[in-house]
């Protein structure tokens, strides 16, 4: 921030205790009662005059002017018709003129009537004059004298619609005087408005609205500083021209200013409203706060109560400017009073720091609100110079009119844009849509440095510029000191009637890049219709007032809409950036935990990537979690010295005296065990100052510790503040204390001095780098996080960081952070770490260091796992990671540990078995590549059991992770039951046979249904023919076996033997392989025997055997398998079958 040089008149006052004996002087007072004498409120040179003439103030001295820089004359600009516009000067006279007023005649565009502060190149003054100009400002007439005689100056100048000239003044007594010409300036007729001699600040205006109810009425208004109406601003009227005048009347004691009011400006509607504007001091000296208004409806005959219609600004009357004036942030007042559509809205403009409502940095910018409703509500403010913000540039003094032929806004003021710092450029802004947007360009023709005039109140060099329209006709009027010699200049210029669109709205389809735009406009004669363009590129027109665009590819874009008027006349443009596609953000991770040891160092990084389609720029903000602080105690000083700057670090605050002020919103970032120098500079020393700084530390809300005490060196106090390495991080309160001789505190209110608040942003154990870049598309970054513990206390410390980013989605983004600052050192293990499902483990916890009072919380991955006990043992099933959280009471470390779980194998003999009939079973561990050892001793992995009866095997398999398992199976060798129902036979109709199936204690299923272990067959139960008898047998184990026979019933009182079939028994059965076969016939017969298999496979066959009566064969089928077998003996009579059972 540039340092300006302030200008104060308390200042002045100041020098006269290191440089300058008091002219009178009274040893019977105080220093500090002589500058009580003071009045520092009041601008009027006459009053400064006097106050030099007692020796209470030194005027300016003569210097030398640096030369001034020729720049041109062309003006470049869109709303006006001439490219040309020399400045000329409004006298030639030798002289002096500053702090101007201009007012062009209603009658007559082409009259001006000018008056300044004029005086001789001596130091002698003349007061307000009058010049005049019939040829629109081709040439000057008039005089540098006093109008109407000498006065002591603040210039009005207006004119009725009579004819009748006005020139407003400060009379020489201190009162307020008018003097009027009803000969274009040829006589003139000075007239007292009021005697009271403590005025200040005045402003004159007539009606000069035709058809007004109250035209050509004159209201003359002004600050005054004693007397009832102390510190207010009061208004007279005149309405017989400024002849007679009626009693004043107070207009601003509603607002209750701390300190005064003061700079009014007047201005009159078109129905003869009549308006007024001021700066409210709540504090004295200082910058201007807020605005106050009043108005009447009445031709001024009453008014109604006074309101603030702006509050938190911020004007630069104490804070200044690089120039080298003095300087204010008197508003002043516009009202349209034209026929046109916006007839009525009231215009104020007055230069702010900064923008209104944050009012910090060292722009100087102007700034307008206006209402449409007779002052009842106001706009947001409008920035009215158009050059970047943000350059530490200077914009002030500003004046502004409004043509009352068509509504058109014109603004003058000083400009350093385009000079060095201390230089100056005269500028106008015109506006053809109701302030929404403006066109400024350069007026004058030159860059000149201001300096004071000598032998006027210090800094002085005019108090304000002026302005004035007519029908296209603008005479923007200022001085500057080109010749060596403050001189006035008027550089007259026209405006076209081309009004510029303005509320330009682009709105952009993210997904298909569509634009549509959209803006507001107020038609004039010859208007044709809108340009468009795309960054500077005209992309179509459109009658309408609105317009779509497909933007070409994703980006950002600069839109801006033109009203076209044929030829070259083409309106300024309403601009809007739009853009197409977005950066996203991507962090990782989210959150940050760093755990240190104390005087541990650590570094992490956050990933900060962009998965957008536009570059990523984001910011890390170094403000940490907080934004404002609460507010501390407050103490007062009760003023006279005041603090009128500090330059701390990145605080640079120019100020006035407030006795007690909240600078908060002002921040110092400081690194702890860094040294900071600070400067406080005390704007009315007095011998015996002192100045101190506390900060609270500890971030208690308290400033308890001990004050840094400042030096005194040349009315500056310095010193310098290092944070401690254990300071808090964060957000903390530092308060500077201004005050008098005595003992100095934090608190307690002070006879003298100031006290003012500031925010510290003291950063201390987290350090960013980088806090800020650019992310290319697919890109990524890294962040360095340093945590640093050093001399840090255990306990736990945490930030968020915002990360400010133009990802739509995501402008601001937090990531919480967190340092762990212990001396708990923790071991966590476990004996074995590895282990086989079913085994268990000891986890173990061995600590150092911490409170020695420790409670533990267990919790594992997978879930499923709690413990409080600080040495669980725990059988887990699987691979798991045990965590466990310790708290010491003052921090809470984690740590783990992991327990690999490996399979055991898989073993499974199988059930139980009962095997029938079976003498070898293959058992399988399975567990390929394992270790086995089988209770047989064998060592594979598969083994045959054989035996007989119940047997026992087990097997134990140990697998490559030395992990065992067994099983066990019962194996019962067990054999089928015999059933031998005999051979196949013949019975009588009238005889029985009994079968039996042997196998007692077995259970039984004959194909007669019956269960018991024998039936009896009953011959006179069937009819004559053959029989099949079978029965299933299964014994205690579960073997079955089957029996059958086939019985003949026959009629026996006649038994053909040729019919018989052949009877077969099997002997043993079951067998092993080896039987015999008997065959039996009651005749001679040839017979085939056939042995099959259950799949009707043939294993033996004998055919043409002869049998008579009956016949033995050795059968050998120990070959087969083991099973069952079906023997059939074919004869001619029939098939008889038997079945046999082979068990080897």
């Amino acid at each position: 921030m540039k340092k300006f040089t302030i200008l104060l008149l308390i200042a002045v006052v100041a020098i006269l205790t290191v440089g300058v004996k008091w002219a009178i002087s009274d040893d019977t007072k105080t220093e500090r009662e002589r500058r009580a004498q003071v009045n520092t409120r009041v601008d009027n040179n006459g009053y400064w005059r006097k106050m030099a003439e007692q020796g209470l103030a030194v005027l300016n001295p003569e210097v030398e002017i640096a030369p001034a820089v020729y720049t041109g004359s062309k003006i470049n600009a869109r709303s006006v018709a001439w490219e040309d516009s020399p400045d000329v000067p409004v006298t030639t006279t030798s002289s002096r003129q500053s702090e101007n007023s201009i007012f062009v005649d209603p009658n007559n565009k082409l009259t001006a009537l000018n008056s300044n502060n004029s005086g001789p190149i001596s130091s002698s003054f003349y007061g307000a004059n009058d010049l005049f100009t019939f040829d629109g400002s081709e040439t000057w007439q008039g005089e540098v004298f006093g109008a109407g005689g000498s006065n002591s100056g603040d210039p009005a100048a207006c004119i009725g619609t009579d004819g009748r000239w006005y020139v407003g003044f400060i009379a020489s007594n201190g009162g307020q005087g008018v003097s009027y010409s009803d000969d274009q300036g040829e006589s003139w007729t000075k007239k007292t408005v009021t005697s009271f001699s403590s005025t200040d600040k005045n402003h004159l205006w007539v009606d000069a609205k035709e058809g007004s109810p109250y035209e050509n009425y004159v209201y003359n208004s002004w600050v005054e500083f004693s007397g009832t109406d102390n510190n207010d601003i009061v208004v007279q009227r005149s309405i017989d021209g400024g002849e007679t005048w009626e009693p004043k009347i107070n207009i601003s004691n509603e607002v209750n200013a701390g300190s005064h009011n003061q700079g009014i400006n007047l201005s009159t509607g078109p129905n003869g409203e009549v308006y007024a504007v001021w700066a409210i001091y709540d504090g004295w000296p200082q910058d201007e706060k807020a605005l106050g208004f009043a108005k009447s409806l009445d031709g001024g005959e009453s008014w109604e109560p006074s309101t603030r219609i702006i509050t938190n600004i911020r004007g630069i009357r104490n804070s200044g400017v690089p120039q080298n004036m003095r300087v204010n942030s008197f508003p002043v007042m516009a009202v349209d009073a034209s026929d046109g559509p916006n007839s009525g809205n009231i215009y104020v403009v007055w230069t702010n720091v900064g923008i209104p409502g944050q009012n910090t940095g060292s722009d100087r910018d102007i700034y307008m609100i206006k209402s449409t409703n007779d002052g009842n509500t106001w706009s947001a403010p409008i920035r009215v110079n158009q050059d970047p913000i943000g350059q530490g540039k200077s914009h002030y003094l500003p004046w502004i009119t409004c043509d009352p032929s068509n509504g058109i806004l014109s603004v003058v003021f000083y400009d350093n844009r385009n000079t060095n710092a201390n230089q100056a450029e005269a500028w106008v802004a015109v506006s053809t849509n109701t302030g929404e947007t403006w066109e400024d360009f350069k007026v004058s023709d030159v860059s000149f440095t201001p300096s004071p005039i000598p032998g006027f109140a210090s800094g002085y060099m005019g108090d304000y510029l002026s302005i004035s329209a007519l029908d296209g006709l603008v005479y923007p009027c200022w001085t500057d000191n080109r010749t060596g010699q403050v001189m006035t200049y008027v550089s007259v210029f026209e405006t076209l009637d081309i009004r510029a669109p303005y509320s330009l709205v682009v709105a952009v389809d993210q997904e298909t890049g569509s634009a549509d735009l959209s803006w507001e406009f107020n038609a004039t004669n010859g208007f044709e219709h809108f340009i468009v363009y795309r960054d500077d590129v005209q992309i179509g027109i459109s009658s309408t007032e609105n317009f779509t665009d497909q933007l070409p590819d994703y980006g950002y874009y600069t839109y801006k809409v033109t009203a076209y008027y044929g030829g070259s006349n083409e309106s300024i443009p309403a601009s809007k950036n739009a853009q197409w596609g977005s950066s996203s953000i991507e962090v990782s991770p989210d959150e940050v935990t760093a755990t240190l040891f104390v005087d541990e160092v650590e570094t992490q990084q956050l990933v900060i990537k962009n998965n957008g389609i536009l570059d990523l720029e984001f910011r890390l903000s170094g403000f940490f979690n907080k934004s404002s602080i609460q507010k501390y105690d407050i103490a007062k000083g009760g003023g006279d010295e005041y603090i009128s700057n500090v330059t701390f670090e990145n605080i640079q605050n120019t100020s006035g005296s407030e006795g007690y002020a909240d600078y908060t919103d002002y921040f110092a970032k400081l690194k702890s065990d860094h040294s900071y120098e600070i400067t406080v500079t005390n704007g009315n020393p007095y011998e015996g100052d002192q100045c101190a700084v506390w900060i609270d530390w500890d971030q208690n809300m308290i400033f308890d510790e001990e004050p840094v005490l400042l030096n005194l060196i040349n009315n500056k106090f310095a010193g310098s503040i290092t944070p401690q390495k254990n300071a808090k991080q964060g957000i903390t309160g530092m308060r500077i204390r201004l005050a008098g001789p005595g003992q100095l505190n934090a608190y307690d209110d002070t006879k003298y001095g100031e006290t003012e608040d500031y925010r510290i942003y003291l950063v201390d154990w987290l350090t960013m780098n980088p806090e800020d870049g650019i992310v290319a598309v697919g890109d990524s970054m890294l962040v360095d996080l340093t945590f640093d513990a050093t001399d840090k206390e255990r306990g736990l410390y945490d930030e968020v960081i915002w990360l400010n980013t133009n990802d739509l989605e995501n402008i601001a983004y937090s990531i919480p952070v967190t340092m762990i600052v212990t001396d708990l050192m923790t071991t966590v293990s476990a004996d074995p770490s590895a282990l086989c499902q079913g085994e268990s483990t000891q986890l173990d916890v061995e600590l150092s260091g911490g409170s020695g009072t420790f409670t533990f919380t267990w919790s594992s991955i997978p879930e499923g796992f709690e413990s409080e006990e600080q040495n669980p043992v725990v059988s887990p099933l699987e691979s798991t990671r045990y965590i466990v959280q310790i708290d010491d009471g003052m921090v809470i470390m984690s740590d783990s540990v992991y327990i690999t779980v490996f399979d055991i194998p898989d073993v499974n003999l199988g059930e139980d078995q009962i095997l029938c009939d079976v003498s070898d079973y293959e058992l399988d561990a399975g567990n390929p590549g394992a270790t086995y050892l089988w209770s047989t001793g064998d060592t594979t992995q598969t083994i045959t059991a054989s035996g007989e009866g119940m047997n026992t095997y087990w097997v134990e398999v140990i697998n490559e992770n030395d992990c065992l398992s067994s099983d066990t199976v019962m194996i019962d060798f067990a054999t089928s039951p015999i059933v031998e129902l005999g051979a196949d036979t013949i019975i009588c109709h009238n005889s029985s046979m009994t079968l039996d199936a042997g196998n007692p204690g077995a259970s039984y299923l004959w194909s007669t249904g019956e269960t018991t272990q024998s039936i009896s067959i009953a011959g006179e139960d069937y009819e004559y023919g053959t029989y099949d008898f079978t029965v299933q047998v299964t014994n205690d184990k579960g073997c079955e076996n089957i029996g059958d026979i086939t019985i003949e019933i026959r009629d026996c009182t006649s038994i053909d033997e040729n019919q018989q079939l052949v009877g077969l028994n099997v002997f043993p059965n079951p067998n092993t392989g080896m039987f015999s076969l008997n065959l039996s016939s009651f005749g001679s017969q040839t017979v085939s025997v056939r042995i099959i298999n259950l799949s009707g496979k043939v294993v033996y066959e004998v055919t043409d055997l002869k049998i008579n009566s009956s016949h033995n064969m050795e059968i050998n089928l120990s070959n087969v398998a083991n099973g069952v077998y079906n023997i059939f003996v074919i004869s001619e009579n029939g098939i008889t079958d038997k079945k046999v059972v082979i068990q080897k």
